[in-house]
């Protein structure tokens, strides 16, 4: 996988990139990140690195995300949501009805 991480990094070297807009759950580090050259390192380093998901779940609770909304087939990440913290509301998009579902959720 180190081929792949060392094209990652090239192929950013050349996008002009800028501080995220809001923080960033990076699965590298656990944490959430605000600035340009954390987010890149963290990015390039993800590639090969290991998830520390249940650290990125901590976080994002810990900075007050209430709702998490698994974007994909199945509902993997939902449930490890549960597993985490099983106060957290979460909600699975995997079609077009579920993305209707979610949004009506989400509006209240």
């Amino acid at each position: 996988m180190q081929p792949a991480q060392d094209e990652v990094a090239h192929v950013l070297a050349g996008i002009p990139l800028a501080d995220p807009a809001f923080p960033v759950a990076a699965n590298v580090t656990g944490r959430l990140l605000t600035d340009f050259d954390a987010a890149q390192d963290a990015l390039i380093r993800q590639v090969t690195g290991t998830v520390r998901w249940v650290d990125c779940v901590h976080s994002l609770i810990a900075a007050g995300a209430s709702l998490f909304v698994e974007v994909g087939p199945g509902k993997v990440l939902c449930g490890l949501l549960k597993q985490i913290d099983s106060t957290q509301k979460s909600l699975n998009v995997e079609d077009a009805a579920s993305l209707e579902a979610t949004l009506a959720a989400v509006r209240g």
